[in-house]
């Protein structure tokens, strides 16, 4: 999957399956520097993914600061050629300064073996071939 740059930060977009719903996010940071994976809860409710009564409700540091979350585990998330099936992530407001939909994080990074390529700018899987 290609990167794109937005003022020098990577962006990807992401498939979310929810209940045999699915939605495309398009805005999406990838982020080493998360732990987790969250997405915006304005962006996925309109597929049913959304806080409820019964849902814990967790907090999550970063450089941005703390931000109140709750786990929801999806059917799938795919990222190109990534993908992962039963999927945990995290739901929150993101009002960190920057239009987003969601962030990749390490969890589902390390989960898919992920390979980032910053030369070539993108996203695959270890076992796919590249010929220059």
């Amino acid at each position: 999957m290609k990167i794109d740059l937005h003022d020098g930060l990577p962006f990807v977009s992401a498939l979310i399956r929810y209940h045999e719903l699915e939605m495309k996010l398009q805005n999406v940071l990838l982020d080493t520097g998360s732990a987790a994976t969250i997405f915006s809860v304005d962006k996925v409710v309109e597929i049913g993914l959304k806080p409820e009564k019964d849902d814990a409700i967790e907090r999550m540091f970063g450089v941005g600061g703390t931000e109140f979350v709750v786990s929801k585990q999806i059917d799938s998330l795919f990222v190109g050629e990534l993908y992962s099936h039963n999927f945990c992530i995290q739901l929150g407001m993101m009002q960190y300064g920057l239009e987003i939909d969601g962030i990749i994080g390490l969890d589902f990074l390390l989960k898919t073996n992920s390979l980032i390529d910053l030369s070539r700018l993108e996203l695959r899987p270890p076992h796919k071939v590249v010929i220059d």
